[in-house]
């Protein structure tokens, strides 16, 4: 049965609920005056600096200035100013590249680079697999002499000063990426192989959806010297949506090649996304069902949120094999999380080797912004890995290889095998053939 009031009744009720929401009204905007008030000469300052500058051009620059251009200069600047390395502003075309690299879709030459000492130059560390680079018939080692694309000569060459060989690789990755700018889908590469020039050869930029290269070795590197057994190789270029498919895939397909143990290469390797590196950790690291989160996200308020593990399984490399986690001062992020989860899951059967990693503890989230176009790369909170504390950053001073008096202490290894062991090393090379004698000692196989 329903009621009806009078029209003056009426009235009354909504004059009452907007009486009512004055003062809630003025609640709320006392409470974002209370907000404010303290942070008004810093919004001064801000609004006075801008001003004057644009007076200045207004009054004083030769020509009229290219508004897009200078709204896009101060988000980037402002985001120079958090002073956060891992933060920057994207341009329009850059976070598309972003988001492409991410879902395994940015067209690439399809090789990574590092630096040789012996060389003082810039070798080929990795060609992926399906890539047109592998398809030109580049390989692992070659030195790259010279690289020429739309008829201009990249800034890359022969000889690299050793302190300048990072920012050298990461110009040559910028310089072979393509953008809107783009003077050309091919780049022509002069190198040399085992010290002897090789015919240039040109590579066209293809679409590399190849996240890994996979491999079975028999030999230890430098040499015929045979391995006690096989052993899977899985170098990791970075940890994006097509990542832990590809490693899934090639550990099933190493392990129909005999491989038991396996190393797990994430030298260079920075990239990535939080959910993507979960993804991949999930596929090594049992996670106790009392334990259930792979990492912590903790924000700047303190609140956190966690990163689950979802398989529940454990590879097939836990029923008789190791694996050796590669790492060195270019591994960073989450490629570091990667390899602190997975040694901190299973400590008897996951070993470090290498260097100390970079040491970057935080993570990274783009926001596209709509009053420019592009996007804001922004830290958005510190990552707390299964079994490190919130208190101490784990990755102070880098990802550490494995210790040797710690694993005699807890009885991962014993003094006799810690004698032929050695985690800490630098130069590829002699890295790998550390992993390598690692699985031998372990095994009770070592060669002489």
């Amino acid at each position: 049965m329903s009621r009806k009031i009078t029209v003056g009744a009426a009235l009354a009720l909504a004059l009452l609920l907007v009486a009512a929401s004055i003062p809630l009204t003025m609640l709320l905007a006392l409470r974002e005056q209370n907000k404010l008030i303290p942070r008004l000469p810093e919004l001064i300052g801000k609004f006075n600096a801008l001003d004057e500058i644009q007076r200045k051009v207004n009054d004083e620059f030769y020509q009229a200035p290219k508004e897009d251009a200078v709204n896009a200069a101060m988000v980037s600047g402002y985001i120079a100013g958090l002073d956060d390395p891992e933060s920057r502003y994207l341009s329009a075309v850059e976070y598309q590249t972003y988001m492409q690299r991410l879902a395994g879709e940015e067209p690439e030459l399809g090789i990574a680079l590092r630096y040789d000492p012996e060389l003082a130059g810039l070798v080929i560390d990795q060609v992926k697999e399906g890539s047109t680079a592998k398809i030109s018939g580049l390989k692992q080692g070659d030195h790259i002499v010279k690289a020429v694309s739309g008829g201009k000569e990249l800034s890359i060459t022969a000889e690299v000063e050793p302190d300048k060989a990072a920012d050298a690789i990461t110009k040559f990755y910028e310089e072979t990426a393509v953008t809107a700018d783009t003077p050309s889908l091919s780049v022509t590469i002069t190198y040399e192989r085992d010290g002897q020039p090789r015919p240039p050869v040109n590579v066209m930029l293809g679409r590399t959806v190849s996240s890994i290269s996979a491999y079975v070795r028999t030999t230890y590197a430098g040499s015929n010297e045979p391995l006690p057994q096989p052993v899977g190789y899985i170098k990791i270029f970075h940890f994006f949506k097509n990542t832990a498919s590809q490693i899934e895939a090639a550990v099933k397909d190493l392990s129909r090649q005999d491989a038991v143990s396996y190393i797990l290469d994430v030298r260079g390797c920075s990239e990535g996304n939080l959910d993507y590196v979960c993804e991949a950790i999930d596929l090594f690291a049992y996670v106790p069902q009392d334990t259930g989160a792979l990492v912590t996200v903790r924000r700047r308020d303190n609140t956190t949120f966690t990163k689950p593990s979802t398989s529940g399984n454990i590879m097939s490399y836990t029923t008789g094999g190791f694996v050796v986690v590669l790492i060195d001062k270019r591994t960073s992020g989450v490629a570091e999380l990667f390899a602190y989860d997975l040694h901190q899951f299973n400590r008897r059967k996951v070993f470090l080797v290498g260097e100390p990693t970079k040491g970057i503890n935080t993570i990274q989230e783009p926001f596209p912004l709509a009053s420019v176009d592009g996007a804001a790369l922004l830290t958005v909170g510190t990552l707390v890995p299964y079994g490190a504390s919130a208190d101490k950053p784990w990755n102070e001073g880098g990802v550490q290889p494995n210790d040797i008096a710690s694993d005699i202490d807890e009885g991962v290894i014993t003094k006799k095998q810690g004698e032929d062991i050695v985690y800490r090393v630098s130069g590829a090379e002699q890295q790998l053939n550390g992993a390598l004698k690692l699985f031998s000692v372990l095994s009770g196989q070592t060669n002489s």
